[in-house]
């Protein structure tokens, strides 16, 4: 056996051959293998061969995001073609892959156009940025401020440093947006529909179905509206005006909220089922889990979610203890431990019965809470809550724990250690541990239920009764606010193909030339709502000037501590002051804009390897067809492309996880067959703004 030593590749046979089957090099570029790398190469190192020469068991790459750009055929061995490694499955490219591409939108369960609003908030267009912002989730002056931010663990951006503060970019939009557009109601479709529930989910379903023509009204056993947004989330954290501001532009629609009735009690679900043509279950979760240890009942144990109902409607006798301990570590149990110390607690402990790294809020959270002095206890549980002969709290006992294995839900299950109990002395306990369903408003209306009392739902979130939906976290469990707006928009949509029949529009894609030098010309993107800021990226980038990857994620200014209110009884002193403009221009020009990609025509490739050279990230690479595994998941299909492309052929292939949209490869490609082209899904939505302008297409 031989094997070729410009490319690898092994020939059996007692002489070499006269040429190279793989590069063409000539029979004296070849040595003879000896034994042992004869069985290597048979055996157990087989997977060094060049892929498809029948010596190799080579692996799937399957962890990498990789699009065929070009394929490019020759009549020459080109040395830059990479022969070896890995087998990739390729994928060519289809609206949902471009959709995909962008991660941070495929995150956001309302998939909110996120690079597009914070380019038109570089470009100083905070109106535009609001009003599409509040086409896809609703409130954006709300989740500026207490957003989960799934889009920010997705964002491309992290793997150059850290995530784009895309939550307080929502903020800079609706916080300099000036006067609010607003929008009126549209002609009646004739039909009506009840929403149980002045939530995210319930005034989002209301909202698309006002949209709609539907006559929608509200029912809210609160006196406010928001949901857990306003009797869940304290003042500090979310102040009040926002809320009602934002909730005001659901009701321009014509929405009617009904406040101080409580489905069940004040009204029967049967009778709303009989008068509306649909009802929208949507509820929430507002029943306080329970720790299920002795002494819970005593006075000064207080459910977490009750106490901070009791603060935020301002109820005058809410007590609170000097020494108070909070059980659990999710966002209600850090909204409770800070805001106790604003109330004249003088201490504040929060227990918590896993590590740091399976506590569900991020890092700044925790930060934030230690330096307003909230001590934090991670691996313990409660075992019992001790009283005094009075029946009142004076301390709790709890358990060390060490972690065993995973649980459902993937986080390793505490265990307790026996003989490590300790206690607390406190005289106030708050329990934040979770929430489940109220189904009492259901009556006798659903004789089927799933455990949890929840009606049974087909794939359509519809329940057996023939016009009663129901959705968001009366249906998911506690989630958050951005989850529950997805989940609103979607019940909508499905209501309103019930009783309308109406379907979906297809979407297809459009892909539009960027420029790479300034044009004096108007690009017809920019009347349709594209910012002017991602169609000169790559002036900016490759001609202009433009850091855009060495600029850090900014900050969030604050109050200082002793502005806050700690001890005064201010509850309303908004702790997060909100990005300047010139911060969120910075904070904004991050983005790496990732509805830009990159795109080859093959039929001008030279194979010169340039694209692949200057890459910063190696995202480009130039491989053999023999390295593709599969074509839009087609193993066939791949087998079809190498065997009519000739021996010399070579794929263009990039990985788009690793693409910073920086353009050099435009730059350098001598023969300009590299293009940077804007993605977006077409139609749009009928309307991602009002009569002042238009925001989007």
């Amino acid at each position: 056996m031989f094997r070729c030593k410009v490319c690898g590749w092994i020939h059996e046979g007692a002489a070499p051959p006269d040429a190279c089957p793989s590069c063409g090099a000539s029979a004296d570029r070849f040595r003879a293998m000896d034994m042992t790398e004869i069985g290597h190469a048979t055996r157990d190192l087989a997977n060094y061969g060049i892929a498809g020469q029948g010596y190799d068991r080579i692996d799937v790459e399957d962890s990498r995001r990789i699009r065929l750009l070009a394929f490019v055929d020759a009549s020459f061995y080109n040395p830059f073609t990479i022969r070896h490694g890995k087998r990739y499955p390729i994928y060519t490219g289809d609206p949902q892959w471009f959709s995909d591409n962008i991660p941070c939108m495929t995150a956001c369960p309302s998939h909110t156009d996120i690079s597009r609003y914070i380019a038109l908030i570089a470009d100083g267009r905070y109106a535009d940025s609001f009003e599409l912002n509040r086409e896809h989730n609703v409130f954006p002056g709300c989740l500026g401020r207490m957003c989960a931010r799934p889009c920010e663990d997705a964002c491309r951006r992290k793997e150059v440093d850290a995530p784009i503060g895309i939550c307080y970019l929502k903020r800079v939009a609706a916080d300099y947006r000036g006067e609010t557009r607003r929008e009126s109601a549209p002609p009646p479709n004739g039909l009506t529909a009840a929403v149980v529930g002045a939530g995210v989910c319930g005034l989002t379903a209301a909202r698309d179905l006002a949209r709609k023509g539907y006559g929608v009204t509200v029912y809210e056993r609160f006196p406010v509206p928001g949901g857990v947004m306003w009797t869940g989330v304290p003042e500090w954290r979310l102040p009040r005006d926002v809320i009602a501001e934002e909730v005001e532009l659901i009701t321009d629609l014509g929405v009617q909220i009904q406040y101080n009735t409580e489905v069940g009690k004040d009204i029967s679900l049967e009778d709303l089922a009989g008068k509306h043509d649909a009802v929208l279950l949507a509820a929430g979760c507002q029943t306080a889990s329970t720790m299920r240890v002795p002494g819970e009942d005593l006075e000064g144990v207080v459910s977490g979610l009750q106490f901070l109902e009791d603060v935020s409607l301002g109820h005058k006798d809410v007590w609170v203890g000097k020494s108070v301990v909070t059980v659990g570590g999710g966002f209600t149990s850090m909204d409770c431990v800070r805001t106790v110390l604003r109330l004249g607690s003088e201490r504040s402990v929060m227990t918590y019965r896993r590590s740091i790294q399976e506590i569900p809020v991020d890092e700044l959270e925790l930060e934030e809470a230690e330096i307003e002095g909230v001590e934090i206890m991670y691996m313990v549980a409660p075992t019992r809550v001790v009283g005094d002969e009075n029946g009142k709290v004076v301390g709790i006992e709890l358990v060390r724990n060490e972690l065993g294995e995973p649980d459902a839900s993937g986080r390793r299950r505490p265990e307790p250690v026996e003989g490590s109990e300790f206690i607390i002395d406190c005289d106030m306990v708050l329990v934040a541990i979770g929430q489940r369903q109220d189904n009492r408003l259901l009556g006798e209306l659903f004789p089927d239920v799933d455990r949890r009392g929840v009606p049974l739902l087909d794939q359509n979130l519809k329940t057996e009764r023939d016009n009663v939906w129901a959705a968001g976290d009366y249906v998911i469990n506690p989630t958050n606010f951005i989850s529950s707006i997805g989940e609103g928009k979607r019940v909508a949509e499905f209501i309103d193909h019930a009783l309308r029949d109406t379907m979906p529009k297809i979407k297809e894609m459009e892909i539009t030339r960027v420029p790479t030098e300034y044009i004096s010309t108007p690009n017809p993107l920019l009347s349709e709502g594209i910012a002017d800021w991602t169609l000169t990226s790559m002036s900016r980038r490759l001609v202009w000037g433009d850091d855009y990857a060495g600029v850090g994620r900014q900050v969030m200014p604050v109050l200082p501590v002793p502005e806050r209110g700690l001890g005064t009884f201010d509850n309303t002193l908004e702790t997060e002051i909100g990005f300047t403009k010139p911060i969120g221009f910075e904070e904004a020009k991050r983005c790496l804009q990732c509805q830009l990609n990159i795109f080859i025509d093959g039929n001008r490739c030279i194979l010169c390897n340039n694209c692949a050279d200057v890459c910063p990230h190696r995202c480009i690479e130039m491989i053999s067809p023999d390295r593709i595994y599969s074509i839009d998941n087609d193993v066939e299909l791949a087998e079809m492309a190498r065997a009519e492309l000739g021996q010399y052929a070579a794929a263009m292939v990039i990985d788009e996880r690793s693409c910073i949209r920086c353009g050099l490869c435009l730059d350098w490609c001598p023969t300009e067959c590299l293009t940077m082209d804007h993605f977006r899904l077409t139609p749009g939505i009928e309307r991602e703004s009002v009569d002042l302008a238009i925001v989007a297409g």
